[in-house]
Order: C-alpha cells, then sequence, then structure tokens
C-alpha cells in the first residue's frame, strides 16, 4: 500500500480533528513518563486491510511509538487475531488509538464487504464505481482490490464514458453524442456507453464500444442484450449496472455478461470490529 499525498492529507484532517486541542484525558490520567505496549486486535472474522497506515499515522503525529505488523495485508484473520503491535508512550498510544481505528475499520470493512460479494461468483468480474467517501477514492479503490474486486476509473478523466446525461445534453441523442466521441477522443483510450434499452444497445454496436454498460435491465432484457451483441460484428464486453445484489450474480453470470458495477462496495459496506487494547 502506498501512502500517496492523498491519503498523507486525511491523515492530516483526521489528527486535527481528533487533537486540535489536544487529549485532555490522557494528561490529566496517565503520567507523562509512563510507556506501554498495545495491541490491535481483530473482533470479527475479516480482510485485513490498510495495516501499512498505522505507521504513516504515527509518523505524521510525531509520536515515539514503534508498530510491527502482525498479520499480511489482505489476509483473512479470526476473531482475537493480533493485527498491529505498537511500544511507547502511554499518553502518545491513547491519543492515535482512534485515528488508527477510524482508518482499519473502514479499510477493513470495504475489503471484507467486497470478498463476500466476490465469492459469490467468483468467475464474474466484480467493478467499483466513483461512488466513494470523498477524499476517499485512493482508499476506498485500494480496500476493493483488496478484498478481489476490480477498479472501474478513478476520475473523469481515466476513460471516455457516455452516460444517460451525456446522451440526454447532445442535441442530436445517443447518435450524436457517439459520433463525436469517435471523432475527438483520444485514439488509444478505451471507451464505455450507458444504455437503457434494447434500441440503444443496437445503436451503440454501430460505433464498437468497449464496453457496453446495461443501465438496470432485467434479466430478461439482458438475456435479450446478449444475444443482440453476439450477433453483431462488435464484441465489445457488457457490463451490468443499477442496484445489483449478490442475490442476482449467480444468475447475470449465467446469462453471459462479463462484469457487474456495484456502488455498495463502497456506500454499503459495514465497518468492522477492531479495537485497540494496552497490554
Amino acid at each position: 500500500m502506498e501512502i500517496v499525498p492523498q491519503v498523507k492529507k486525511l491523515i492530516e484532517l483526521a489528527l486535527e480533528e481528533d487533537l486540535a486541542l489536544g487529549d485532555i484525558t490522557g494528561r490529566i490520567a496517565v503520567p507523562e513518563t509512563a510507556r506501554s505496549k498495545a495491541r490491535i486486535i481483530a473482533r470479527q472474522e475479516l480482510v485485513a486491510c490498510g495495516l501499512p497506515i498505522v505507521s504513516a499515522i504515527v509518523t505524521a503525529g510525531g509520536w515515539d511509538i514503534s508498530s510491527v505488523l502482525c498479520c499480511a495485508e489482505g489476509g483473512v484473520v479470526t476473531d482475537g487475531t493480533t493485527l498491529v503491535e505498537l511500544e511507547g508512550s502511554t499518553r502518545a498510544l491513547l491519543a492515535v488509538e482512534r485515528t488508527i481505528l477510524n482508518f482499519l475499520q473502514r479499510l477493513s470493512g470495504v475489503a471484507s464487504f467486497t470478498r463476500e460479494v466476490c465469492s459469490v461468483e467468483p468467475g464474474l468480474m466484480i467493478l467499483d464505481t466513483r461512488k466513494t467517501m470523498p477524499g476517499w477514492r485512493y482508499l476506498d479503490k485500494y480496500a476493493v482490490r483488496t478484498g478481489g474486486g476490480r477498479n472501474h476509473r478513478f476520475s473523469l478523466g481515466d476513460m471516455v464514458l457516455v452516460k444517460n446525461n451525456h446522451i440526454d445534453g447532445h442535441e442530436q441523442g445517443i447518435r450524436g453524442a457517439l459520433s463525436d466521441v469517435l471523432a475527438k477522443k483520444p485514439p488509444y483510450m478505451s471507451w464505455e456507453v450507458e444504455v437503457r434499452n434494447l434500441d440503444e444497445v443496437r445503436i451503440a454496436l454501430e460505433f464498437s464500444p468497449t464496453i457496453i454498460m446495461l443501465d438496470n435491465f432485467s434479466d430478461d432484457l439482458v438475456r435479450e442484450a446478449v444475444e443482440v451483441v453476439r450477433a453483431s460484428a462488435a464484441r465489445p464486453l457488457l457490463e451490468v449496472s443499477g442496484g445489483i445484489t449478490k442475490g442476482r450474480l449467480a444468475a447475470l453470470a449465467a446469462l453471459g455478461v462479463d462484469a457487474v458495477s456495484i456502488g455498495a462496495l463502497t456506500t454499503r459496506a459495514p465497518n468492522v470490529d477492531i479495537s485497540m487494547r494496552i497490554v
């Protein structure tokens, strides 16, 4: 895991939120010279994600705390597993506790939920979306990869993705929007078009996109769309999106789609239970 500038900014903001006025309880309840060891412990089965961020948080806070990672990043651990061991000033350990846990609980939560979704139908590509926590794009998508999912585009500049509003905002509709894409996009950039019905599928195929996204299609419509695509000369990847649940994955895989994009990987993943205990 690389601690990129965006992550450093998040760490600084998180420490400022918690420690702008210092830690009054630690200052008055714990002797200044006290030193302790602490363990960060999983309280449920989870995918460990974000462990390298612990030392980055300690460094950003300027504390004299040593840290040792006790399990592999991306590994599945059981309840009671020690993830990280820390040693240093007791006051410092208490001051940094919540910031460390907030990052690990969120990252491990997204990774664990992604693993759960991906395990339903291993042959189906599970993609995330840009529906990430503001400022957390890099971390949320890193957690998805750690859990076995794949990243869709990171930003609006990564690839061309013609969505419904682009089509509706063009005076010539879908044909006008796609004609402009072919005429103006960087020549080696892949591109995708989101379609709402079978007529738009057929029109999209005329322009040979890299990917066609079937948005809010029922299983019956997906089946028809797959047949239309297989009968055409163009052979784009087929992605399905729109409120996809784990219960639909087997059916979609059987229908022959290539990928499913699921915003819930990052919007509905619950934080996992991780705690820190002074030894």
